[in-house]
Parts: C-alpha cells; structure tokens; sequence
C-alpha cells in the first residue's frame, strides 16, 4: 500500500486472532493478562480460550480513530501470528480486538544507519524504528542484538586504511578494521560476511590527513562483496573521494558526502547511487539540504537513516530528521516509503508495507505525521514481528 496521507477517519480496530484454536499471537491484551502478540508467552490464549474474556479497551490512551495511509473508509487490520492475514476485511467472528480510539498507523520504521554499541535497542523499537542496520561496530555489539523484538541487520566492522578513520577516534574499540592490500581485501570481507555482515561498509574519509584506502584495495574490497552477493556501503568526504568510490562500484553513500557540490551528488545520482542522507547530524547546513535537493532531482534514491550513536541522534524516528528531508524536497509520503516500503524493498525485507502476508510491524501515532512531523514523537502503540512490544502499559 502507498503511503498517501491517512484522511480523517471513524473508529478503527486492530485486530488479531491465533492461527488455529491453540495458537499463541493475540493482539490485544485480554483479563487473564496475556502478552499482546506474542509468540513466545506461555499464558498467552488461542481462540478457543477466548469466550467470555474481556480485551484490554486503550480508550485512555486518548485516541479518536486509527487511520490507515491509503484508506478512504474504516479500515480493520488482522493478524495471525506473525503477520498481516487481511486488511479491510471486516471484523471476523471470535478474533480478539484491540480498540484503538483514534490515531494513524504506518509501518514499522527502519533506520539504515545506526552503531548500537551506542544506544539502547529497547529504546530504538519503543520509538517506532523496528527495523535497524548496523553500519558499523566491535565485532560482537549488534550480533549480540540479533534474535530480539528489534530486526537487527549488520555490516560488521568498517573496512579501512591502515590508520584511518575511525581507528584512531571512536572507532578505537574494533570497530574498524584496518585493510592492508588488494591480497588482503578478501580477507576482511570474507571475515564480516561470516559474522553475519549483509553489506560491507568501507570509510573513506581523510579527517585532517588520515590515510585512506588506495584504489585497488578499494575495488578488491568492492569485487569481493559482490562475488558474495552483497553491497559495498561508503563514508565518503570530498569530491574526489566521492568520484573513487563512484569508479570503484560503491553503489551507496552511508551518509551524504562533505564538502561536495550538488553537481557531484547529480553524478552520483546518474549512477545509480543510493544515499542514506542522515542530515540531522549536520545540524541543518543549508549545503547538505541543497546537496540532497540536487541528488533527487537527478533521480537518486534516498533510504531513512540517523547515524544514531552520533551527537544530537535520539533512538526511535527522528522528527529532525524527517524535517530535514522534508526540507531538501521530499514530501512526507517519500520520507515515509523511505523508512518504509522502499527500505524493504532495497533490503530485501518482507515488511514495510500494510498489506496481507507482510510481517506485522505497525507503529500507531497519536496525530497525522503528514500534517504535522512532530507526530512521530508521540507513539501509542508499536507491533514488531507480530508482537505489542510497547505501547500497552
């Protein structure tokens, strides 16, 4: 479903039944006490066990009706297990509700660019990002994160000169590794991927005259992800280093390049780069929002992402953030599908969209994010895989 804006609408129901009599996944929380959505809890019930019970009525969260991006009329959302078994289907008999008075539910967020081992990952999915990639970290920080309520994808360490950035700065704990040669290129790949990297990301990055990688370490670096099927991700300052990742085949910037003009972000953008922008970070310099403007309007895509862990970032999605983009020319219709469908798309993800057979991650806020950014601060309830994992106390 296209994340048009979500119209006034009456009241809505989300709902949730377990696949057969004694299946867990109830969305809602019923009197015996159960654990909305989840697959795991013991004392969860199943549709037998549901006569005579009472679910849990959210009245007090002071919502007036659930709009759903897309929907002209009332809209009843159904879950089974783990994911969306209907949307728009009417309330089936025995299927236990959750009443939801008011609000507009989207999808799950995701944040392409975060470092973990700098924020809490209960905070992140309590904000509404239920999806994360981590672009960077000390071999067992968002391994460890893995298997959780958060959806937790990895780069592994970033792969850099011998003494670049960020081996002498925050990246003093591991989470770079140094590149040596073109012959050891593989080897630092091969080592991330068995970590469980589903990318690689390399920095490029002269920080006051640090060394970066040479060009046939780079497009080793660059061959070898793609012998395995994966990507090659860069942090990259400078037109010139910009143009060498570009020719090397790095086919996406983890953050929209420094000291660079709109001209060299249009080039990359006809290459088919793809930027994760994270403006928030620069405190909106007019010169990345104009950098951004000009990568769009050359047709580059653009993926929602924080640098969270960075100074000023805050775990959850980021209205600084969705201001930004919205001030560089998207409309809030794009920065959603940018954390969104499009993020599960380039992922290969299947979530970020409301519609039958998707992985259940929705994310309800207390006002419209199309009228107002400031929406996605106020969080009433947020589903991950399936599961209430915030929101119901």
């Amino acid at each position: 479903m296209s994340p048009t804006r979500p119209p006034p609408l009456s009241r809505r129901r989300l709902l949730a039944a377990g696949a057969t009599a004694g299946a867990a996944g109830l969305l809602g929380a019923c009197s015996g006490g159960l654990n909305p959505f989840s697959q795991d809890d013991p004392d969860a019930v199943g549709l037998a066990d549901l006569e005579g019970r009472d679910v849990m009525d959210l009245d007090a969260l002071g919502l007036a009706g659930l709009r759903l991006p897309g929907a002209d009329d009332p809209v009843a959302i159904t879950i089974r297990g783990r994911r969306i078994a209907s949307v728009d289907e009417g309330v089936a008999d025995g299927v236990a509700t959750l009443d939801l008075d008011g609000g507009y539910v989207v999808p799950g967020f995701t944040d392409a660019h975060v470092h973990l081992q700098l924020a809490d990952p209960a905070d992140v999915l309590a904000g509404g990002v239920t999806t994360v990639r981590d672009l960077g970290g000390p071999p067992t920080a968002a391994q460890a994160e893995r298997g959780g309520d958060l959806r937790v994808l990895i780069a592994g360490r970033i792969l850099t000169a011998v003494g670049g950035y960020p081996t002498t700065t925050w990246g003093a704990d591991g989470t770079a590794r140094e590149v040596a040669s073109p012959e050891d290129a593989a080897t630092a790949v091969d080592e991330q991927v068995a970590a469980g990297a589903v990318i690689i990301k390399v920095a490029l990055e002269p920080a006051g005259g640090l060394p970066v990688l040479d060009q046939p370490t780079l497009e080793a670096i660059v061959t070898r992800a793609a012998e395995l099927g994966l990507r090659t991700t860069a942090h990259v300052s400078g037109a010139e280093l910009l143009e060498r990742a570009v020719a090397a085949g790095v086919r996406e910037l983890a953050h929209l390049p420094t000291d660079v003009g709109p001209s060299d972000l249009a080039r990359a953008a006809e290459a088919s780069v793809v930027v994760v922008p994270t403006l928030a970070v620069r405190a909106g310099d007019p010169a990345a929002i104009e950098g951004l403007r000009a990568f769009r309007e050359a047709g580059g895509e653009v993926l929602y992402g924080t640098d969270l862990g960075n100074g000023g970032t805050s775990p959850g999605i980021m209205v600084d953030e969705v201001r930004a983009m919205q001030e560089a020319g998207m409309t809030p219709a794009e920065v959603l599908a940018s954390a969104t469908a499009d993020a599960a798309f380039y992922l290969g993800l299947d979530a970020g969209v409301i519609e039958p057979a998707r992985v259940a991650d929705l994310v309800v806020l207390g006002g419209d994010p199309f009228a107002d950014p400031a929406a996605y601060d106020d969080i009433r309830l947020v589903g991950a895989n399936g599961a209430v994992v915030a929101g119901t106390g």
